[in-house]
């Protein structure tokens, strides 16, 4: 069977944890039995050639329309299309060349209009996508947008978006482009997720809490599997470290708001024993992202306690963790969580807040705790518990992993692929 990859931009990135999912996926499927794996990775300057990496071919092309990017499948001729990003585009495609094409559900922005599946409160959305649902947190990720929602919330929908078509014809204008085109944006996530409803074979949830969002939507139940990601285990994990010196937190991830970083660093802050560390690693791949930590290093910065890291390649994450204690995950909304199965599988228990992935993984108070989202007190309280835990109890936990390997899951996403 011959399966074809859709990265998100360029294959070899790892900025975020659904790049490093793709490439452990291609990695290992390329090594089962009669199987060959493709990737079409999008770069800004591709090489004619193809290239080969960990046994699969490697087509690089800049950003492409239907016709280019449909000549290029043609020639790759996979059985199935596995897309990880450009999901309409490749729903498109492949039901022109009959090609079945799997999706899978990296984040709440394959239907949500502001990317995130968060409402203004940040709280988990629990609403169907519409124009009046969604044009309140599409202008809160626009400067100023939120003090121009009781005006524009009254123009007919209709209109609003006639505007935001004229708009698109214009040069860009600061602040009056982003705003007068969020109605628009808001219809063509809409165009865009009804496609991938239409046309997909299978749509791939890592946790309940993106298929619910799903299936909310429109999409059909028969339509859908849960399938959580797998990760590569390490070859061997490590004696729980002593806690003689003190506990030791750490975060891995990007530094976003949507992590909820600024939770967690307030709940760690307010901790009264001085005998604890907080150590944060990733980092900030944007400027939005970088205005966020320069925010959180300027509140935090004269808690001594909390280490900034930077981010870590990821293969020497395991290497960087080893000699800490508790992982922590505060994230509003995550579809899998890539750190908490990192965390587990070298024996590191989680402390972390019910974001949908998390509840896939953690069983609260056997590998680890779950605590509300955005809930600085119920996470501080938590830290409290952990802190006076004595090392038996944290080193009996750190043994209780639950983590899928990544051989597994990919046994599991070729069963898939059989079925259609």
């Amino acid at each position: 069977m011959h399966i074809l990859h859709i990265a998100s931009g360029n294959f070899f990135s790892t900025y975020g944890g659904g790049q490093v999912y793709v490439q452990n996926v291609c990695a290992e499927m390329a090594t089962l039995p009669d199987t060959k794996v493709s990737v079409l990775s999008f770069v800004e300057s591709p090489v004619k050639d193809v290239r080969h990496h960990n046994d699969c071919d490697i087509y690089e092309c800049k950003d492409a329309d239907d016709a280019s990017l449909g000549n290029l499948i043609r020639k790759i001729a996979p059985d199935v299309i596995h897309a990880h990003s450009r999901k309409a585009q490749m729903c498109r495609i492949g039901k022109m060349q009959r090609i079945p094409v799997v999706v899978t559900a990296h984040h709440g922005g394959i239907v949500c209009p502001a990317g995130t599946l968060m409402t203004t409160k940040d709280e988990i959305c629990q609403v169907e996508v519409c124009h009046k649902n969604c044009l309140k947190c599409c202008l809160r990720n626009t400067r100023t947008g939120l003090a121009w929602y009781p005006f524009v919330k009254l123009l007919p929908r209709k209109a609003y978006i006639c505007l935001g078509k004229m708009l698109k014809r214009l040069p860009f204008i600061p602040f009056i482009t982003p705003i007068g085109d969020t109605a628009l944006s808001i219809e063509n996530k809409q165009k865009e997720w009804q496609t991938i409803v239409n046309e997909c074979s299978l749509m791939i949830a890592p946790c309940e809490r993106i298929q619910e969002a799903m299936l909310r939507n429109g999409l059909e139940a028969r339509k859908t599997r849960i399938v959580p990601h797998g990760i590569p285990l390490p070859d061997e994990v490590p004696p729980y470290p002593s806690t003689e010196n003190g506990l030791k937190f750490f975060h891995i991830g990007r530094i976003c708001y949507v992590k909820g970083l600024h939770i967690l660093l307030e709940a760690f802050h307010r901790l009264r024993n001085a005998n604890v560390e907080m150590h944060l690693i990733g980092g900030a791949a944007n400027n939005t992202e970088r205005r966020y930590e320069a925010e959180l290093k300027a509140k935090y910065g004269d808690d001594k306690r909390i280490i900034w890291h930077g981010k870590v390649a990821p293969n020497e994450i395991y290497d960087t963790i080893k000699n800490y204690h508790v992982s922590s995950s505060s994230s509003y909304l995550e579809t899998f969580g890539l750190n908490i199965a990192e965390s587990l599988a070298i024996g590191k228990p989680v402390l972390s807040t019910r974001h949908g992935g998390a509840e896939m993984q953690i069983e609260d108070g056997v590998n680890g705790w779950l605590v509300p989202s955005n809930d600085v007190e119920a996470m501080r309280q938590k830290m409290e518990e952990i802190v006076i835990m004595s090392y038996e109890d944290l080193a009996q936990m750190a043994k209780k992993k639950h983590v899928v390997n990544i051989n597994e899951h990919c046994v599991a996403l070729l069963s898939i692929y059989k079925t259609i």
